[in-house]
């Protein structure tokens, strides 16, 4: 989409308002009084065959009388008239509209069909649509207050904060509070029902604006997760932090998947590992987005995840501490020459250890809160400091001239919680450019958001150019789903699922399929002893479940024995199953047992997951995802991420996994997700055992469902 097609909806020289009221309270009469009070520069044209004029403006019965070009037009008319007007404005010449007007997908399929109508007749006319059942925007820059939101009857301050979202009215509180927090908001922008532009665009759009420096949003779902993907990857570019609170943490759809993979690709694991490989910081709920963009807005990025910590308080220190270490930060121990330095201007009964204990005596000598910081921030180990403090009414301006001083010279990060804060301490802290909260654990959390966008732009800018290419294999694979789908299944054989991954270069288990005792007993005896035998069948899934497999066979009438046994277990569970023989393999030893997968999400495409297996994947979902393809940075993060990634290190007398080859196969199995995007659902190789040090890793079972045709889907 060119910019220059969404200018004339952001920044229009001339605005229609049809529907137009001469009553400022009502919807229809709120545009044109805020554009009035906040001073449009552009030209109004209201629309409402009722008036002559309008706020002493002439008004016209309809957009055809306009005798001027339009670059917007704003709608506020009942649902049933919009479509009608919608095709007027495109008649006209009118390049885009936004529509206030409810009554359609909203509220049922009666309305999802005049949706489906607007759409249709905006496309037809080549213009470009906001809503409808929206609030509209606001863009306090230039002045367009296309709203009815009473967040338009406030100040509106220009801002570097851009914010877009998918709730109105949510959006429009979260828009009060932080205008209560002196976080100024260039653009406010509610997307709707997203008939037309939807919240990726709408977010792209503010993103590239120059005057931006600090996006955020609020999502419910997205209809196509590949667009903010790439509307992050811009940012990431521009060095433009975006921050994202994305509610709706379940997935009721993950229940119905054909596989482990599938089962844990509930929607909200797919976002959360995507977000950290896309470099969009999650905010839990509105107030964590707040302090987000307030961290970004007014502290420089940090080197590391060193946090110095320097209180009034040792209880507060040790909870900061207990927090940081929580989420991933460290509180590093300082080194001996910061120690020295502080010793000689705390109190003997303060603590010079990480986190510090100033005490309340830096009230008595305003000197000491200073000081103590300087040296915290100096300290090679300390990537970003906070300092926590609580009340001080009568104290305040102190406080504040000795942080403003010390902020001034801080090229590290600095954050202030401040409990209980006077108004004034926090408005003057605000307006010097100091991020201030209000709690502990909020800094703390502030401070990881910092500490997480910095380590995505530093893989970003690694990986920029060197990202996972397709394998090259997208015609083998559409040959194999073709032969496939015309035998009626949509399961590959495990041999078929092992020469995809082959192909793309994951070493597989030695097997060979046999369609009797005898075959079997011969493939035994060329592989080696010992080995498995599983059972082969599409309708068979998961083979320990129909108890169709046997380990550790030694000896050929092991291998006959086992063979009927295989056999009559699958028959007993899958009596109309086509069995396609029995897989005699390898049997791979002393290796850690992972599950590598793909997922092919309704959002974001193919996705690949990584988890250790057995109790980690089965009972703690111990998984991690990213969007295909992975760059090699994005791999590793996927595995160093698992809350289980000790147990490939070694643990126990057991020797380190051969983590580099993990990787490895974490990236081919990347390239065939890219090459086979829309043609398999899901993929599970597990286990891949992977072999100590030097060893590589091995993958022992796949199953892959391809999707239906057309969808991409289970």
């Amino acid at each position: 989409m060119s910019r220059a097609a969404l200018d004339r909806l952001f920044r229009p020289r001339s605005i229609a308002l049809l529907g137009a009221s001469e009553d400022f309270v009502k919807i229809s009469g709120r545009p044109l009084k805020f554009l009035l009070d906040k001073g449009y520069g552009g030209k109004i044209f209201p629309v409402n065959p009722k008036y002559t004029t309008l706020a002493g403006l002439p008004c016209y019965p309809n957009v055809a009388a306009i005798p001027e070009p339009v670059d917007l037009a704003i709608v506020a008319l009942p649902a049933a008239a919009v479509v009608d007007a919608v095709t007027q404005c495109a008649a006209r010449g009118i390049p885009a509209a936004v529509v206030f007007s409810s009554g359609f997908g909203e509220v049922g399929e009666d309305g999802r069909r005049l949706e489906l109508q607007l759409a249709e007749a905006a496309r037809r006319g080549g213009l470009r649509l906001c809503g409808p059942n929206t609030l509209g925007f606001m863009n306090t820059f230039d002045r367009v207050m296309a709203t009815f939101s009473q967040a338009g009857e406030g100040e509106a301050s220009e801002g570097p904060v851009a914010f877009v979202t998918q709730s109105g009215a949510f959006g429009t509180a979260i828009f009060a509070l932080a205008r209560q927090r002196g976080l100024p908001f260039g653009y406010f922008v509610n997307s709707g029902n997203e008939a037309d532009l939807d919240f990726a665009d709408l977010l792209d759009y503010v993103v590239a604006d120059p005057r931006v420096r600090v996006a955020a949003g609020y999502i419910e779902g997205l209809k196509d997760g590949r667009k903010l993907l790439a509307v992050s990857e811009r940012a990431l570019e521009l060095g433009k932090p975006l921050v994202v609170a994305k509610v709706g943490r379940s997935s009721a759809g993950a229940r119905a998947a054909l596989s482990h993979t599938g089962s844990l690709a509930g929607s909200d694991r797919v976002y959360s590992g995507v977000f950290r490989q896309k470099g969009i910081v999650r905010a839990a709920h509105d107030e964590e987005l707040l302090d987000l963009v307030s961290a970004f807005l007014h502290c420089p990025l940090p080197e590391g995840r060193g946090v110095g910590i320097v209180t009034q308080s040792g209880g507060a220190g040790v909870l900061m501490a207990d927090r940081a270490e929580e989420i991933g930060l460290v509180v590093p121990e300082l080194a001996e020459e910061t120690k020295e330095r502080l010793r000689k201007v705390i109190p003997a009964f303060g603590s010079a250890k990480n986190p510090v204990d100033i005490t309340a005596q830096f009230i008595a000598d305003p000197g000491l809160l200073r000081s103590s910081l300087e040296i915290v921030l100096q300290d090679p180990h300390v990537d970003a400091a906070i300092f926590y403090l609580g009340l001080m009414e009568r104290f305040a301006d102190q406080v504040v001239a000795n942080l403003r001083e010390v902020h001034a010279g801080a090229k590290k990060p600095l954050l202030v919680a401040w409990a209980g804060a006077p108004e004034a301490g926090l408005r003057a802290l605000g307006q010097s450019g100091i991020c201030v909260l209000p709690s502990a654990a909020r800094a703390v959390n502030a401070v990881r958001g910092l500490v997480e966008y910095a380590e995505a732009r530093s893989r970003w800018k690694q990986s920029r150019g060197a990202e996972s290419r397709p394998g090259g294999g997208r015609e083998q694979i559409q040959s194999l789903v073709r032969a496939c789908r015309s035998e009626g299944r949509r399961v590959l054989t495990t041999g078929e699922s092992f020469g995809l991954l082959s192909r793309y270069g994951v070493r597989v288990a030695r097997s060979r399929l046999s369609r009797t005792p005898a075959e079997a007993a011969q493939a035994a005896e060329e592989i080696g002893y010992p080995v498995a035998l599983k059972i082969e069948s599409p309708a068979i899934r998961h083979k320990t479940e129909a108890k169709a497999l046997r380990l550790d066979v030694a000896g050929r009438q092991e291998v006959l024995r086992a063979f009927q046994e295989v056999v009559t277990e699958a028959r007993r569970h899958a009596p109309e199953a086509d069995i396609h023989g029995v897989l005699v393999q390898e049997m791979v030893r002393d290796g850690t047992e992972v599950v590598v997968g793909v997922h092919h999400d309704p959002q974001f495409g193919p996705v690949v997951m990584v988890g250790l297996g057995g109790i980690f994947v089965e009972v703690l979902e111990d998984v991690s995802f990213r969007a295909a393809p992975l760059s090699r940075e994005d791999a590793e993060q996927m595995v160093a991420e698992l809350r289980g990634a000790r147990v490939l290190e070694g643990v126990r007398g057991r020797p380190p996994a051969d983590v580099p080859s993990l990787i490895e196969a974490l990236m081919a199995v990347s390239r065939l997700a890219a090459d086979a995007a829309g043609e398999i659902a899901e993929l599970d190789v597990n286990p891949l055992l992977v072999l100590p040090g030097g060893r590589g890793a091995v993958a022992v079972d796949a199953l892959t469902v391809l999707a239906e045709p057309g969808t991409g889907s289970p």
